[in-house]
Protein backbone atom coordinates (compact mmCIF):
# COMPACT_ATOMS: atom_id res chain seq x y z
CA UNK A 1 0.00 0.00 0.00
CA UNK A 2 3.05 2.59 0.63
CA UNK A 3 4.02 1.70 -2.37
CA UNK A 4 1.07 2.66 -4.63
CA UNK A 5 0.59 5.58 -2.14
CA UNK A 6 4.06 6.77 -3.02
CA UNK A 7 3.83 6.64 -6.64
CA UNK A 8 0.47 8.17 -7.16
CA UNK A 9 1.72 11.18 -4.67
CA UNK A 10 4.23 11.31 -7.04
CA UNK A 11 2.44 10.72 -10.40
CA UNK A 12 -0.44 11.97 -10.00
CA UNK A 13 -0.53 14.30 -7.67
CA UNK A 14 -2.87 12.75 -5.15
CA UNK A 15 -2.95 14.07 -1.70
CA UNK A 16 -0.07 13.82 0.76
CA UNK A 17 -2.51 11.31 3.10
CA UNK A 18 -0.27 8.77 5.23
CA UNK A 19 -0.63 5.00 4.48
CA UNK A 20 -2.49 4.29 8.10
CA UNK A 21 -4.84 6.68 7.16
CA UNK A 22 -5.64 5.59 4.06
CA UNK A 23 -5.54 1.90 5.46
CA UNK A 24 -8.43 2.67 7.93
CA UNK A 25 -10.43 4.41 5.32
CA UNK A 26 -10.32 1.60 3.38
CA UNK A 27 -11.48 -0.53 6.74
CA UNK A 28 -14.18 1.57 6.99
CA UNK A 29 -15.27 1.57 3.62
CA UNK A 30 -15.19 -2.73 3.82
CA UNK A 31 -17.14 -2.73 6.86
CA UNK A 32 -19.94 -0.42 5.24
CA UNK A 33 -19.99 -2.38 1.73
CA UNK A 34 -20.02 -5.38 3.68
CA UNK A 35 -22.95 -4.74 6.24
CA UNK A 36 -24.95 -3.06 3.31
CA UNK A 37 -24.47 -6.52 0.90
CA UNK A 38 -25.87 -8.41 3.81
CA UNK A 39 -28.91 -6.08 4.82
CA UNK A 40 -29.70 -6.56 1.29
CA UNK A 41 -29.84 -10.26 1.31
CA UNK A 42 -26.46 -11.38 -0.12
CA UNK A 43 -24.32 -14.02 1.14
CA UNK A 44 -20.79 -13.82 1.85
CA UNK A 45 -20.02 -16.15 -1.02
CA UNK A 46 -21.63 -13.21 -3.14
CA UNK A 47 -20.06 -10.70 -2.11
CA UNK A 48 -16.91 -12.14 -2.75
CA UNK A 49 -17.77 -12.92 -6.36
CA UNK A 50 -19.21 -9.48 -7.33
CA UNK A 51 -17.17 -7.69 -10.52
CA UNK A 52 -14.92 -5.41 -9.71
CA UNK A 53 -17.15 -2.63 -11.23
CA UNK A 54 -19.94 -3.10 -8.58
CA UNK A 55 -17.17 -2.42 -5.80
CA UNK A 56 -15.82 0.54 -7.67
CA UNK A 57 -19.80 1.63 -7.87
CA UNK A 58 -20.24 1.33 -4.06
CA UNK A 59 -16.82 2.94 -3.35
CA UNK A 60 -18.19 6.29 -5.59
CA UNK A 61 -21.32 5.63 -3.38
CA UNK A 62 -19.81 5.56 -0.09
CA UNK A 63 -17.54 8.58 -0.84
CA UNK A 64 -20.48 10.55 -2.11
CA UNK A 65 -22.48 9.65 1.19
CA UNK A 66 -19.63 11.15 3.17
CA UNK A 67 -17.97 8.40 3.90
CA UNK A 68 -20.38 7.00 6.57
CA UNK A 69 -19.09 4.17 8.90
Amino acid sequence: MRSVRNWLVAKANAPKIGPSEIQGKYAAFQEWYWERELRRGSSEEDILEYPTNELLDAMIEWMESGQPT
